[in-house]
């Protein structure tokens, strides 16, 4: 996977193209109608949206269950750049403690032993995405999520 130029993300606003929730669970039943007007508005294709979603849902989740530890009164920013030559920009960014994902070991080979519920969301990320880049922020994490390529036609 290849790392983005740092300046593809800059801490999102609150608008169209940004997302902010509370560090509440319940708080993610706003992200599949934003991520499905951002890809009505810029023409994501179909066949990325499922990927685009899979990802954020995992990314968001990690940040509320283990980076903030299920606690509220914290947020959770996701921010969409547009498409470069990467491919479609994503950033999902919280005030939680440093955690790179990417510094996390291979998991093992998919075996039936291994499918429990849970543990598989790096896992998930790094075969949907096509590349993952971590930067740690003045306040917490940064994980920025690129699917593409950017030649793919809109639908």
């Amino acid at each position: 996977m290849t790392e983005l130029a740092a300046d593809l993300v800059t801490s999102p606003t609150e608008n169209a193209d940004s997302l902010v929730l509370d560090s509440d669970l319940a708080a993610m039943v706003r992200l599949p109608e934003w991520v499905d007007s951002v890809a009505a508005r810029h023409g994501l294709p179909e066949k990325t949206l499922f990927a685009v979603r899979l990802c954020l849902e995992e990314s968001v989740s990690n940040s509320i269950r283990h980076g903030y530890g299920g606690a509220s009164g914290s947020q959770v920013r996701i921010c969409f750049s547009g498409l470069t030559e990467q491919g479609w920009v994503f950033a999902v960014e919280d005030d939680a403690p440093r955690f790179n994902p990417l510094e996390q070991p291979e998991l093992p080979a998919i075996s039936p032993e291994s499918l429990a519920i849970g543990g598989q969301g790096i896992r998930l990320m790094k075969a949907f995405a096509t590349s993952l880049a971590y930067e740690e922020t003045a306040t917490g994490n940064r994980l920025r999520i690129v699917f593409g390529p950017a030649d793919t036609p809109a639908p």
